[in-house]
């Protein structure tokens, strides 16, 4: 198998996820053996990478990059008796079948299911009753991210405040914490983020905001749990179920369970890693009841008696910008 992915192994984050599950996948059968590269980041670079790992006989190639869906069609085509996976990618009328390359799966982990439960808790903690989020770049599988936080936030109040920017950056932690401190001194209290590497300029903006007066201000990392980047900043850790979906789909490609143009679906009610844990400093500041509307909230999204829109499908999809904020919340079960 041969992984490619944006960030890195040790960056507590994206790529982190997937490795994590690759090792876990390796370790539980001898005869699977993955390859990661790094870093890859624009299509050019995925279509050469892929291309190679394709020409040296390898089974399986992974791109856990939402962003690179055209790069994996062409791959798949150019290759077709290698299998290629892409995630995440919920398929639509130009992606699925019959236009779907039969070797290439679609892989759609609804990541955003842990940051809607994030959007929950950052309603009961925030003081100012003004939430944000700090996004990587504009594409309708991160979008869903911050939408699904504002969506969550808005499920426990309906009237919360919600401001986002994109910083067009994974890793790139000066940009991060500028923006950051701009969205603290706006008056936000807790902010979410969807990116990988650059999250610790957001940790650092906290940290600086609350020497600054500001009070207590919080930081939702997204993708992989991150409370020791931060134990007094850190709200929760939006913890998408990447290393789930990673290890689980490497070991149905090896068991040849990857059928003809698949799409594996995961979610709250089928990947138990999906979740926004509470920590033990987080629940001392909230009350019995609110501990309980979390657990009961969790409890609907694992079960699907709250049903957290997709980005691209439903009634409600959350694929734009400001699409979180418009969701008919007593339709999706909030109540």
């Amino acid at each position: 198998v041969a992984l490619i992915y944006p960030g890195t192994a040790t960056d507590l984050s994206w790529s982190n996820a997937w490795y994590d599950g690759a090792e876990q996948a390796m370790a539980g059968n001898s005869e699977i053996q993955v390859e990661s590269v790094e870093l890859l980041n624009d299509p050019a670079s995925v279509l050469q990478q892929g291309a190679a790992f394709a020409s040296q006989g390898y089974d399986m190639v992974l791109i856990a990059h939402g962003a690179m869906v055209d790069p994996a069609i062409t791959l798949a085509q150019q290759f077709p008796k290698v299998q290629f996976c892409l995630a995440p990618h919920h398929p639509g009328d130009a992606t699925g079948p019959p236009t779907q390359p039969k070797n290439l799966c679609w892989i759609d982990v609804a990541q955003h299911n842990s940051n809607f439960l994030a959007g929950v808790l950052a309603a009961m903690v925030t003081q100012t009753g003004h939430v944000g989020s700090l996004n990587g770049f504009a594409f309708p599988a991160l979008t869903r991210q911050a939408e699904g936080f504002h969506l969550g936030a808005r499920c426990v109040n309906p009237n919360i405040k919600f401001s986002q920017q994109y910083i067009n950056t994974w890793t790139d932690t000066g940009i991060s914490k500028a923006a950051a401190l701009a969205l603290y001194a706006a008056g936000a209290d807790v902010i979410m983020a969807p990116t990988d590497s650059a999250v610790l300029g957001i940790l650092q903006a906290a940290k600086e905001a609350r020497g600054q007066g500001r009070g207590d201000v919080w930081v939702v990392p997204s993708y992989y749990e991150s409370q020791s980047l931060g134990p007094n900043v850190v709200l929760t850790s939006a913890i998408h179920g990447l290393t789930y979906a990673s290890k689980t789909v490497i070991e149905m490609g090896a068991e040849n369970l990857i059928m003809d143009a698949m799409f594996v679906d995961f979610d709250a009610t089928n990947n138990p890693e999906i979740s926004a844990p509470i920590y033990d400093n987080i629940k001392s500041l909230l009350t019995a009841d609110q501990v309980d509307q979390y657990e009961e909230i969790l409890n609907k999204v694992r079960s699907g008696a709250i049903a957290i829109p997709d980005e691209t499908t439903g009634d409600f999809p959350i694929g734009s910008e400001g699409a979180g904020g418009s969701v008919d919340l007593a339709a999706i079960g909030c109540s």
